[in-house]
């Protein structure tokens, strides 16, 4: 008898010291804590690895940093943030929480939890799969395919970004934002930096993309304060009803300190 009480104590225990909003956390949460942290810390690699390929764009070199130190730096950024997203993603499938398919990492927008927003994580992930690929074939491809794929980078980079922000549950943590600020906030100097330097013979072109770098800056701000950092989030970004409902609890400080519970994914 004492056996078959013992359970219930304890679930009422554990049930006293959690919020009312808190949901029972499953025996799979190191996994998707693992899946969360190395999204983020993948995200960190690539914006170094972008940030770097900028810096070689415009030649940047010092008597203490010659240009094939950025070179080495960034190709070993571009291989430990795929190295990274592999982990990022082996986790996500492993962890079951959310209904992700081995097809839905590679298929873009096809996955039934955050159709557009996972898919824009699998269109990154293909980009930098081909952005690596043809970065260790360089000497077997001509410089204009190379280049013509390593555009791509600038690509990737910013449908990751909204990937982590759309798809991400700790996304209006502050340190987590403060982390993809900072981020956004390299990379936007580091193209500035490119577009004011570059391209001396194209006024116009250096203008529009001037331009258009503001006003993405802009949009991007104000889908952030009217999406992800919204309540409801999870319902109108795709998330299946049965995980609103249903999912898993992780307590994090709230925005005053205090210790909030909030589903995994469901905002």
């Amino acid at each position: 008898m004492t056996g078959v009480l013992a359970p219930a104590v304890a679930a009422r225990v554990l049930a006293a010291r959690v919020p009312p909003s808190a949901i029972v956390i499953n025996s799979s949460t190191p996994l998707w804590y693992l899946t969360r942290a190395t999204g983020l810390v993948a995200l960190v690699l690539l914006t170094a690895s972008m940030a770097l390929g900028l810096l070689s764009s415009v030649r940047y070199q010092r008597p203490a940093w010659p240009r094939f130190v950025t070179a080495g730096l960034h190709q070993s950024s571009s291989l430990l943030a795929l190295a990274f997203t592999g982990i990022h993603v082996a986790t996500t499938l492993a962890d079951g929480y959310a209904p992700v398919r081995v097809q839905d990492v590679v298929l873009p927008f096809i996955s039934a939890y955050r159709p557009l927003w996972l898919g824009l994580g699998a269109v990154a992930f293909d980009l930098m799969l081909a952005l690596t690929v043809t970065s260790l074939l360089r000497t077997r491809l001509s410089y204009r395919s190379w280049r013509l794929v390593h555009w791509g980078s600038y690509l990737a980079w910013p449908v990751a970004v909204l990937h982590g922000l759309g798809t991400g549950s700790d996304t209006p943590v502050r340190w987590v934002l403060a982390v993809t600020a900072a981020c956004v906030a390299l990379i936007a100097i580091l193209t500035g930096w490119r577009l004011a330097y570059g391209w001396p013979s194209h006024a116009a072109a250096r203008l529009l993309g001037a331009l258009a770098l503001v006003l993405a800056l802009i949009a991007g701000g104000a889908w952030l304060t009217a999406g992800p950092l919204q309540p409801g989030w999870a319902r109108r970004s795709g998330t299946p009803p049965q995980l609103i409902h249903g999912g898993r609890t992780v307590l994090r400080p709230a925005a005053g300190g205090a210790v909030s519970g909030a589903a995994g994914g469901a905002r």
